[in-house]
């Protein structure tokens, strides 16, 4: 499919098994078979949730509401910024990243990665 126009909804949400601590995610559109192409999807992690991973592609994720903090290490040293509705967080690739829930409701975005 070369293109669409879909509704994003929250409910749509479920674990990742290869992400074991915690979230739910759903991505929209996947990187074509030969590694080519944008991912874009939505994310939640409920109250005191917090995930951490590594990856190869660049990476933003967009807060649409909730409250957490990202966490990324970048030439040894532990970068920490406030995450919260209208704010991004941008990451190049293999940067080791979190991000931890701090509020009281879910913490929800949308990502989109190259």
């Amino acid at each position: 499919m070369t293109a669409w126009v879909k509704e994003i909804r929250e409910a749509e949400l479920t674990p990742v098994p290869r992400m074991p601590q915690g979230g739910k995610w759903k991505r929209y559109v996947s990187q074509e078979a030969d590694g080519r192409g944008m991912i874009f999807g939505m994310g939640s992690l409920d109250p005191g949730e917090e995930a951490g991973h590594v990856h190869v592609d660049e990476e933003l994720f967009y807060v649409l509401k909730g409250k957490g903090e990202a966490t990324w290490e970048v030439d040894g040293e532990i970068c920490r910024d406030e995450l919260k509705p209208g704010v991004a967080f941008y990451k190049t690739s293999d940067i080791y990243h979190t991000m931890r829930n701090t509020g009281n409701e879910p913490l929800v975005g949308v990502f989109f990665k190259v």
